[in-house]
């Protein structure tokens, strides 16, 4: 509900003159005066929010980034002891194509059980080399008209065959 500049009091519209009154005081304001000034504080309200949420990310961020840098001080603090005390530790003696099949095993089964982490980092990854990728793209469609024009031709009939299936799909679903 609008307010009245004056008295703070609730202003009442007045349809047949297009117009706001204030009950109290008794003065008259256009409408788009008394509409344009209610937005202006709403987008000023609007914008005072998305600032603290703003400045709350930033702070959040920046605690993060505090307790990352003390857990390495700390895994720092903790191998130089593990050395200290305990010496050189024995080394697997695998061969170097032994390792690659435990590192290929491992990274398989990691993308297996962290599909969401994975997702983020290939989007983040995405986000950073996206101006590489679509000149990678464009370079190719250039060099490969007829592959370009294939492929887009593929895509198209593509969507219009799953648009076909819903569609009958739909109908089906309805006389049933």
């Amino acid at each position: 509900m609008p307010r009245c500049p004056t008295c703070s009091y609730g202003l009442v519209f007045l349809e047949r003159r297009l117009r706001y009154k204030c009950a109290k005081c008794g003065r008259g304001f256009l409408q788009k005066f008394v509409e344009n000034g209610a937005f202006r504080a709403w987008n000023r309200q609007l914008r005072d929010f998305g600032i603290r949420e703003l400045m709350s990310e930033v702070s959040q961020m920046e605690e993060e980034k505090q307790k990352k840098r003390k857990l390495k001080e700390l895994n720092m603090i903790n191998k130089g002891l593990r050395l200290l005390f305990a010496g050189q530790g024995r080394k697997a003696s695998a061969s170097s194509e032994e390792r690659r099949v435990r590192e290929v095993e491992y990274n398989r089964e990691w993308r297996e059980n962290n599909p969401g982490k994975l997702k983020i980092l290939r989007r983040r990854y995405f986000e950073k080399h996206q101006e590489q990728r679509y000149s990678y793209l464009k370079a190719w469609r250039k060099a490969n008209p007829a592959s370009s024009r294939l492929k887009e031709r593929l895509s198209h009939w593509r969507t219009r065959q799953a648009k076909i299936a819903l569609e009958t799909l739909k109908s089906t679903h309805k006389q049933a």
